[in-house]
């Protein structure tokens, strides 16, 4: 079980993520940008799980866009992180498998990438804090992540 009690900033757990990925981005010969809010974005829950949550899909969106690729985390005010990338995107039929332990596409296992364990273990990271994993298509191509979590109250 994770301790998900605490009240946390958001916005200051996926800047530390981004910051900490960012020169790995570089050397892949990526560009990471953070988008974030004026005030923090207090949310309940634990920081360690949610920044684990949040780097693992920073990293997924790193290794699946092209060289020179761009990969933008945005954190919203209601309480969401968004992982926004120009890669290859993430067919519609496969929007809800991926977030299942070990699925993995053909494409995907025919690569050697991963095990098919880290979307699950984010969307476990978000159901432990009464929240929802969900991936789009983004405008102009390529995949847009959005993690939700609840507010603090107050």
């Amino acid at each position: 079980p994770i301790d998900v009690s605490k009240v946390v900033d958001l916005g200051r757990i996926a800047a530390e993520v981004v910051e900490h990925l960012a020169p790995w981005a570089t050397k892949r010969r990526g560009i990471v940008a953070f988008e974030g809010c004026q005030a923090p974005v207090l949310v309940r829950g634990n920081p360690d799980a949610l920044g684990d949550a949040i780097r693992n899909l920073l990293e997924n969106a790193i290794v699946h866009c092209p060289n020179g690729g761009e990969v933008t985390v945005r954190v919203t005010e209601g309480g969401s992180v968004s992982v926004i990338d120009n890669g290859p995107g993430v067919r519609p039929e496969h929007r809800e498998k991926i977030f299942e332990r070990f699925w993995r596409s053909r494409e995907r296992r025919s690569s050697g990438l991963g095990a098919g364990l880290g979307l699950s273990i984010v969307a476990e990271i978000a159901r432990a804090h009464g929240g929802n994993i969900s991936v789009t298509g983004a405008a102009g191509g390529g995949a847009h992540f959005i993690l939700d979590v609840p507010k603090a109250p107050g």
